[in-house]
């Protein structure tokens, strides 16, 4: 298991060396904020660090006070960029100015390496106390004795401070998993360069694809994949696929939806499951495009900070009600392994972070740009507060996975709907019969 080395200064714009070694078989620590009241100082070991000058200067950072004075040690492993660890360490460093008897190690590993090398930790024994982790982890990472089962604890002191939408991610069938520490999800993406104007129903958006015929542009690049098209049923008034569930294609949302993804075909091309419709308004090809959240830094790189908007969700003009996609969130975990001190410190942090100071802090777009899961987040500027408006009119992403066969019978129905042209009552037919061929578990 590769043992973290503690930097003792906040890094901005940093590369790392990894000196021809296996990224999994080393975490890079970015910050480590370490403070023990009446501590001899020890010295820091030196990474293999270029530090570049330059980058954005982080804002003034607000009175941040947690609720209780506290002892002991807490290791946090995140996926977060600089900017976002910078801002993090800022927050350690106003609780540990209110707890000075407190140390932090804060750990980076790079994302798609997280789940394996919690694997590793595990089975050495060598958690974290903390984990920042997509909330679509929380019920492995439970069932592999990685995390803890949070119900037994007063949960309810961080559940009023939530907005109710992310906080659906903690609860799993009863059990809460992780606390959410900020939103994800679908939102509703705009190249300001191809489509000026937005469009406020499916109609417009089948109009606005008209008026770009013949430039070699679109009007929606659209991926009707389930984790896109599923949660656009918010429209029909209620969830296609309900958590656990099987879905009931004789409702009469089931219909609704197809008639939907039937109406909103016209507006631009249809893939399933694949990057071509991220691809397509990435080249500036496409005036809008349904993606998440946690692509909006690849988007603005390829598109540039004036051309890159995010629109409020069209309404379908058959319902009069607005579309909506899935919103999920990270949440923090406790590791199985933490003792009752550690853990007493590692509950008072996650609380701190749920502050309302402190997530206007990590929402600061200069900074972690972080989607606040605050029930009183203000309104916020830019991008972020576009994003978070979109995402407050979504729908919670259902913490238990639907079967495969389920998403199977949903995909093929939409296909054949959008690109095959078959009626809406026809393809529903199909997907009943389909789904009651569907084995019990």
């Amino acid at each position: 298991m590769p043992n973290p080395r503690s930097l003792s200064h906040i890094v901005h714009n940093p590369t790392w060396a990894l000196s021809g070694r296996s990224p999994r078989s080393l975490l890079i620590i970015l910050m480590a904020a370490s403070l023990w009241a009446c501590a001899e100082s020890r010295p820091t070991p030196t990474p293999e660090l270029v530090v570049a000058d330059g980058g954005p200067t982080p804002a003034p950072t607000p009175d941040l006070r947690p609720t209780s004075v506290v002892a002991g040690s807490v290791s946090l492993w995140v996926t977060w960029k600089p900017e976002g660890v910078r801002a993090l360490n800022e927050l350690i460093e106003g609780f540990q100015s209110r707890n000075p008897g407190t140390s932090f190690a804060v750990s980076y590993v790079p994302a798609d390496e997280l789940r394996a090398t919690l694997d590793e930790a595990g089975a050495s024994g060598t958690l974290p106390s903390l984990i920042l982790a997509p909330s679509t982890w929380a019920r492995e990472l439970f069932d592999s004795g990685l995390t803890q089962d949070l119900s037994d604890r007063p949960t309810e002191e961080f559940r009023v401070r939530v907005h109710p939408l992310p906080w659906a991610q903690a609860n799993h069938q009863g059990q809460v998993l992780g606390i959410p520490i900020q939103m994800h999800g679908n939102v509703f993406y705009r190249n300001r360069d191809l489509a000026p104007i937005p469009a406020s129903t499916l109609e417009g958006l089948v109009q606005a694809d008209q008026a770009l015929r013949g430039s070699f542009s679109e009007g929606v690049a659209q991926d009707y994949g389930f984790r896109t098209a599923a949660p656009l049923s918010a429209a029909c008034g209620g969830q296609l696929l309900p958590d656990g569930s099987a879905p009931d294609l004789g409702s009469p949302v089931a219909r609704c939806w197809l008639e939907l993804l039937r109406d909103l075909t016209p507006a631009g091309p249809v893939f399933f499951n694949s990057d071509e419709a991220r691809e397509l308004f990435a080249e500036g090809r496409a005036g809008w495009l349904i993606d998440n959240t946690e692509r909006f830094e690849d988007l603005r790189e390829a598109l540039g900070e004036e051309a890159l908007t995010i629109d409020p969700w069209p309404v379908y003009q058959e319902t009069g009600e607005s579309l909506a996609g899935f919103v999920w969130t990270e949440n923090a975990y406790f590791s199985a392994e933490l003792n009752s001190e550690d853990f007493n410190l590692a509950w008072d942090f996650v609380g701190f972070m749920l502050s309302e100071d402190s997530q206007l802090a990590l929402s600061n777009p200069n900074g972690a740009a972080h989607i606040p899961v605050h029930i009183s987040a203000p309104p916020l500027p830019g991008h972020v507060g576009q994003m978070l408006s979109a995402l407050l009119e979504g729908t919670a992403l259902p913490t238990s996975n639907p079967r495969p066969e389920y998403v199977e019978v949903l995909e093929r129905a939409a296909r054949a709907v959008s690109v095959l042209g078959t009626p809406v009552e026809l393809a529903l037919q199909r997907a009943i019969a389909e789904l009651a061929a569907v084995p019990d578990v």
